[in-house]
């Protein structure tokens, strides 16, 4: 696999993604498949519960099919997800570059041969619970809400190791995750069936992200008052692909931010080196 490159990157002009211009990093390739960044609110792929949004696997086979020679040079024939990721997610997304590659990442994916990490930032850690648990909470989708739900009876295997990486002084926690294996919303509906719902995940009843105010930041105005994260605190920091190719994504610049806020920083710079 090749090393990540600081400025390489796929770009997607509007209205592609939005109305905004976006280029994502390349955190690693090799022959037929691509991984890229990718933000929180930009779709992977078509799903039910995201409604009608832009999402990467049309955008990134429009340009494709239009010629775009970043894409043409890698040999690409078409592009397709490995693995759906809940738009409010960030991080390593990994898109196959040919009919045959996709079916075997997908089946790779399936079977579970591959390994995930996530990070996520969530409230106090609640009474009782361990540090590192496993969660296998069979999963079903709600029958009217786009959101999973625990079923002993009739939903489908699930698991997910959660390890606590630390605590502040203010209560916030932040957590490590990680499965061979994940269905659309597990690591979210896990963790609320344990007490620690992502930061800003409405959804799955996490809390509510704090206000700039609340960290005591100096200044005046209204801009206080706006959310200290715009986003839910969830991130796709790691995937293993096989035994030898194992990808990267850092924490985006605003859970940074936010972990420096709630004094976490050195934990969570241990985070990202761990093996």
């Amino acid at each position: 696999m090749s090393q990540k490159r600081p400025n390489n990157a796929i770009g997607f002009p509007p209205p592609l993604l939005g109305e905004q211009p976006l280029r994502m990093l390349i955190l690693g390739e090799a022959e037929g498949w691509v991984a890229l960044d990718k933000p929180a609110g930009i779709a992977v792929r078509e799903y039910p519960w995201d409604g009608v949004r832009p999402n990467m696997d049309a955008a990134l086979n429009v340009q494709l099919q239009a010629g775009k020679p970043e894409l043409l040079n890698r040999g690409a024939s078409l592009y397709g997800s490995v693995y759906y990721m809940d738009p409010e997610m960030s991080g390593v997304s990994v898109f196959a570059e040919s009919r045959e590659s996709l079916a075997d990442l997908r089946n790779r994916f399936g079977s579970a041969e591959c390994n995930f990490v996530f990070t996520f930032i969530s409230g106090p850690l609640p009474v009782g619970l361990e540090l590192e648990f496993e969660a296998d909470a069979p999963l079903l989708p709600h029958n009217t809400k786009p959101k999973m739900i625990p079923s002993t009876a009739k939903g489908k295997k699930a698991s997910t190791q959660f390890r606590l990486l630390g605590e502040s002084s203010g209560g916030w926690t932040l957590w490590e995750a990680r499965t061979a294996f994940f269905r659309p919303h597990q690591i979210r509906a896990h963790a609320a069936v344990h007490g620690i719902s992502v930061l800003g995940d409405e959804l799955y009843e996490g809390l509510p992200v704090p206000t700039l105010r609340e960290f005591k930041l100096t200044g005046r105005g209204a801009g206080l008052n706006a959310p200290a994260l715009d986003r839910m605190a969830l991130h796709l920091s790691e995937c293993q692909l096989d035994e030898s190719t194992l990808i990267r994504s850092e924490l985006p610049n605003a859970l940074q931010l936010f972990l420096k806020r709630t004094q976490m920083t050195d934990i969570s710079a241990k985070c990202s080196d761990a093996p």
